[in-house]
């Protein structure tokens, strides 16, 4: 892992020590990310205008082989950039339930609670489930959720951090003249996970808070996860 601070461009730097007011990450493969530039919207959102030249600095420092699991962060009242190895992608997901009190206290901007969310996630994950549902199916620690009912996409009703996965998902139903509505996700319908790092990954199974389900699984869902791996394919 690399750690930089930005004075004019990217400079290594030790790991921010400050608290994190907003931050934005994503997939990085060979050079190319699917949808780097509604990644950087999200982020000017929350830490503002950003200096000239902040973003192709960040495309530079991140054009080379590998796959990368990026952080551009505005800690401490400074500008961060973490590059971590990206870990491998999740083709399906557990998810478990939890009663412990939801931790977020600002689920509409990224940075604020990662560090809450990562030491509840470590607290209420259980052997063999992969991340925590938070705000009755309103998104998880780590990503956002859908949900199908017969062909209508469903996307969540409660408070989530935007997601730029789900937006992708959306937009695409949208195109391709599938209905989309917002109501409330329950395991008796197909669930996806969703987020910058695995994609589209189906949820097979709801544990935890004394249940153990099996969740339907939903026609078409590998064709969906390798359009989105296919975004890779041209920058943007």
């Amino acid at each position: 892992m690399s750690h930089y601070l930005w004075r004019d461009g990217w400079h290594p730097a030790e790991p921010a020590a400050g608290e994190v007011a907003c931050a934005d990450s994503w997939r990085h493969v060979d050079g190319r990310a699917h949808g780097f530039s509604a990644h950087a919207r999200r982020f000017e959102r929350c830490a503002g205008p950003l200096p000239p030249g902040f973003w192709a600095s960040t495309a530079r420092a991140l054009d080379t082989p590998g796959e990368f699991f990026p952080r551009v962060a505005l800690a401490g009242g400074q500008l961060r950039l973490d590059i971590r190895p990206a870990p491998p992608a999740r083709a399906t997901t557990v998810l478990a339930l939890s009663a412990a009190p939801d931790p977020r206290t600002a689920p509409l901007i990224k940075g604020p609670d990662l560090a809450r969310l990562s030491a509840f996630r470590a607290r209420h994950t259980p052997p063999g489930a992969d991340d925590v549902i938070l705000g009755d199916f309103a998104e998880t620690t780590t990503g956002a959720l859908v949900g199908w009912e017969g062909s209508t996409l469903v996307v969540p009703r409660g408070v989530r951090l935007p997601s730029v996965t789900q937006a992708q998902v959306v937009g695409r139903a949208r195109e391709r003249g599938i209905s989309v509505r917002e109501g409330r996700l329950h395991p008796g319908m197909p669930l996806w996970f969703l987020n910058s790092l695995h994609g589209v990954s189906p949820v097979t199974s709801i544990v935890g808070d004394g249940t153990n389900r099996a969740v339907p699984a939903q026609p078409g869902a590998a064709e969906w996860a390798a359009w989105w791996w296919a975004g890779f394919r041209s920058a943007g």
